[in-house]
């Protein structure tokens, strides 16, 4: 029976390193060290065919149990080597025998230095497997009378994930705190992961939770991601998740990417762990479908807190610091909050935020414009969804700046007056958004005096007054004669998708009887002077005096129009 490990020498070695999983002078994404499992031992199947444990498991079904297990094989020789005919067992602590079916895609040859992984499953009417305690490959010759079993190799098993739900879905698994930084064992990778941002989101079909792991490359050659899952599991129950994207994922030396994971949950569920599965593939032979074999490597505890990090405190007017892996947002394209207002509007019942971004190319060739989205949160965690302006320009020309706005409806019981704003990326996680940066900043007050911020245009409003005419009908109709200062910023576009002036005319009764809007684009644009706008649009076959003008901001989304109450003059 060869069950003794390699013993060393330098080809040995270098084998070894090769079939196993990578050393532990590893990077992380933070400064933390990651966790890293000890260096899976590797036996002689073959002079020259070595053999490692990748994974192993037992889990529950419906009926009973199903036991996996995947071998990893490297041919360490100078010529193809066969793998040897074979059935692979398991035993149990107990001494009852298990043989499983080998997968149709299992190799039967390997070439000089390749690694194969061969898969093997079976599904057992029972759920009284016990503890697996050794695999086993054993040669079966039958042609002989009566048949003669040769076991050519026997492997301890130092790791079996029994399955299950709750506490002991983690008995065999090794714990980590939220953001730990960690390799998977057993797989052949030296790839690090880490995870950073967990966000619960609601869709057409139920809740979401939304896993973002940033992936990293500390070796010095190319490797692609290998297959593997996160669950979200609960004291009852195992929700299983799916990776966003089916490309294959692939990390040059030293590079970082993020990986998204979709997880399925019910409404009101309590979560309490993340589970770290590798999967393998298992082809039934004679046809079939293909099922997947997932086996738990790591448990992760649920954050206490959703979101990748807190949001970071910020000034009105600074350039916002992304995440340096986001691909939404051009590294030449700069991105500044300039205003956020939050206003009741009377008559609407509810209150509208007004958020406005000045977009800067700072490079010498025009650049697409970012389209993030973006996102309200007070400190209780109650989240707002911003509309953004329903035309905004496609491309951005170098040196220039340009606006784009995003309102937000809040209920009039919204009291706050800091607000963590979030933008999101909606593609690379799609149909699910993740965070590409997070602000802490307070609302701005709406000026008392008679100038208005409404950037790039600063408005102060020297004379505001309404004149009324009779039609030979008898009827009311209204104009308004402003007096306006009106100073633009330098270097910053604004075109018709730029936000408009509405001004309102209320009586002393409350209702509305004339309204303008009014552009700073156009032929009939906002000037600076005296100038007359007309509010024909509404008659009235009353008079009433005192007049109130409601001058509001106006920007077209998808939702409708959104309404920011800038000014009350009476």
């Amino acid at each position: 029976m060869k069950n003794k490990p390699w013993k060393s020498s330098l080809t040995a070695i270098m084998l070894g390193a090769m079939v196993v999983q990578g050393g532990t002078a590893v990077w992380a994404a933070d400064s933390t060290t990651p966790s890293v499992s000890a260096p899976t031992v590797n036996y002689g199947l073959t002079p020259d065919i070595r053999a490692a444990i990748k994974s192993a498991s037992v889990t529950p079904t419906a009926s009973g149990s199903q036991l996996a297990v995947t071998v990893r094989l490297y041919n360490g020789g100078a010529v193809q080597n066969r793998v040897p005919e074979h059935e692979l067992r398991v035993q149990t602590a107990s001494g009852v025998s298990y043989t499983l079916k080998p997968s149709a895609s299992n190799k039967e040859a390997l070439q000089p230095k390749e690694i194969g992984e061969l898969v093997y499953m079976t599904s057992v009417d029972s759920k009284e497997i016990g503890q697996i305690e050794q695999l086993s490959f054993v040669n079966v010759d039958i042609y002989s009378y009566p048949k003669v079993e040769t076991t050519l190799l026997a492997m301890p098993t130092k790791s079996v994930w029994y399955g299950g739900t709750g506490s002991t879905a983690f008995q065999s698994l090794e714990n980590l705190a939220w953001g730990q930084a960690f390799t998977i064992p057993g797989v052949n990778s030296g790839l690090t992961y880490s995870p950073v941002e967990v966000s619960m989101q609601n869709t057409a079909s139920g809740r979401v939770a939304v896993v973002t792991v940033l992936a990293s490359n500390p070796g010095a050659g190319r490797e692609t991601v290998p297959a593997f899952r996160i669950d979200a599991q609960s004291e009852q129950k195992s929700y299983e998740g799916k990776r966003s994207g089916d490309d294959p994922v692939t990390l040059e030396a030293g590079e970082k990417k993020y990986i998204h994971f979709a997880i399925p949950v019910e409404n009101g569920v309590n979560l309490s762990n993340l589970l770290v599965l590798s999967t393998d593939s298992f082809v039934p032979k004679g046809g079939g479908q293909a099922t997947t074999v997932a086996t738990g490597k790591l448990a992760i505890a649920w954050p206490k807190e959703q979101g990748n990090s807190a949001a970071a405190p910020y000034t009105i007017g600074q350039p916002i610091a992304f995440d340096a892996l986001t691909k939404v947002v051009d590294k030449s394209t700069e991105v500044s909050l300039m205003e956020l207002h939050l206003h009741e509007n009377p008559g609407e019942g509810f209150q509208t935020a007004v958020a406005k971004f000045k977009l800067t190319n700072t490079s010498t060739a025009p650049t697409a414009t970012p389209a993030f989205l973006s996102e309200l949160m007070n400190a209780q965690g109650v989240t707002y969804q911003g509309s953004r302006q329903t035309n905004v320009t496609t491309m951005l020309n170098p040196g220039l700046s340009y606006v784009v706005s995003y309102s937000y409806i809040v209920p009039q019981t919204e009291d706050s007056t800091s607000f963590s704003l979030k933008l999101l990326d909606s593609v690379a996680a799609a149909p699910f958004t993740t965070t590409i940066a997070a602000l802490q900043t307070d609302v701005q007050k709406e000026e008392t005096d008679s100038t208005i911020s409404l950037y790039p245009f600063d408005l102060k409003f020297n004379d505001v007054s309404v004149t009324t005419q009779t039609t030979a009908q008898l009827m009311y109709t209204y104009k308004f004669r402003l007096d306006l200062d009106i100073k633009q910023k330098e270097n910053v576009v604004i075109d018709n998708n730029f936000s408009k002036l509405k001004f309102e005319i209320v009586d002393s009764a409350g209702r509305v009887v004339g309204s303008k809007d009014a552009s700073f684009t156009g032929v009939n644009k906002l000037i600076s002077g005296k100038q007359m706008l007309d509010a024909t649009n509404i008659t009235t076959d009353q008079f009433s005096y005192p007049f109130t003008v409601n001058v509001y901001e106006t920007i077209e989304t998808p939702t409708g129009t959104a309404k920011r109450l800038m000014k009350v003059i009476k």
